[in-house]
């Protein structure tokens, strides 16, 4: 059973979404070492000891240097290797970090393929795996690496009541992982973040979790999407993501995969030019969340701290105004916890 408080999180050194992320990603682009170094200073300061890059390249260039000629050429940011800053406050810290490996569409090197049904390109693999490589042996020694996060994130089956995994997806994580990532790293944990199973079937459940051939599976909890989104409101959806958690837990004891939450922190708002944004979401459901949801699980994570829970500082100056709020009152809810 884990604490109903946040301990990990993700970060972006740049978003796939530039509307979504619209209140950090373009600052970031341009942080040094010192800002990175805040950040994850920050993270780490208000209890956090998980954090998880959802991704390491944008439209196939990698955010570190050094594999031109496997990966790509790197992407020209304010930092040289960010990452590598990350890693070093990290370590300094005694904090764990994953590295995301590849993604679909922008995230990869492929021109136009944002989708996950077959034909699957062989280009995709490739270069995922080469990405996958080029973290392990940059990054895999140092204290904090913690393994790989996979971003391609599965979707239930909603024709069969949610109660599996979109198959095809499945098949895609089965082949990447079988005939790609494992032989190319390993035994390095693999982290994946999909949407809950609205009503598991466990037999199912027990099989697909063998194919896809992950350590962790850090479920969405659905809670910032928007009600006109078709998604219904907050909190039904929140408790339902629970006892979708207290029912799939026997076979992730089973299995060995371990169960984790992925706590929504924003609000995502829609523009008058018709996109969206995420804004910080209101603390009376984050709190919810946190005490609705974590009885079953092993772990604790969110979407996330950078641009929608962080504090303003010199350094970490991103963010909707918001989001200071959200901070210091979730800091006034971990110093309530503290004090009982």
């Amino acid at each position: 059973m884990a604490e109903p408080i946040i301990r990990g999180s993700f970060f972006d050194i740049q978003h796939v979404n530039p509307w979504n992320a619209q209140y950090w990603s373009e600052e970031c682009r341009d942080w040094k070492e010192e800002n990175w170094r805040a950040l994850v200073a920050d993270m780490h300061g208000i209890g956090m000891e998980t954090i998880i890059a959802v991704s390491t390249a944008l439209w196939g260039k990698p955010f570190f240097p050094g594999y031109e000629k496997t990966v790509g050429r790197p992407m020209k940011l304010g930092c040289e290797d960010p990452l590598g800053a990350i890693c070093d406050e990290a370590d300094a810290r005694g904090m764990r970090l994953f590295l995301g490996m590849g993604f679909r569409g922008r995230c990869s090197q492929i021109r136009d393929y944002a989708g996950m049904e077959p034909p699957w390109p062989e280009i995709w693999f490739r270069w995922t795996t080469a990405l996958a490589e080029a973290l392990c042996e940059r990054y895999g020694d140092r204290k904090c690496f913690a393994g790989l996060y996979i971003p391609t994130e599965m979707s239930r089956d909603n024709e069969a009541g949610g109660c599996r995994f979109l198959e095809h997806e499945v098949a895609l994580y089965e082949k990447l992982m079988r005939d790609w990532i494992r032989p190319a790293v390993g035994s390095v944990p693999i982290l994946a973040s999909p949407d809950y199973l609205i009503d598991p079937d466990l037999d199912a459940a027990a099989r697909q979790f063998e194919r896809m051939d992950v350590n962790i599976i850090a479920y969405q909890d659905l809670a910032g999407r928007g009600d006109d989104q078709g998604y219904g409101p907050a909190y039904p959806r929140i408790k339902r993501a629970a006892e979708a958690y207290r029912k799939i837990k026997p076979i992730h004891e089973k299995t060995g995969v371990e169960l984790w939450t992925n706590c929504e922190l924003f609000i995502h708002v829609p523009r008058p030019d018709g996109r969206w944004e995420n804004l910080a979401g209101p603390i009376e459901r984050i709190i919810y969340q946190l005490q609705t949801e974590t009885e079953p699980v092993d772990y604790v994570i969110c979407y996330q701290y950078q641009g929608i829970l962080n504090r303003h500082t010199e350094l970490v100056n991103i963010g909707h105004p918001g989001t200071q709020k959200l901070y210091d009152e979730y800091k006034k809810y971990l110093d309530s916890r503290s004090s009982q």
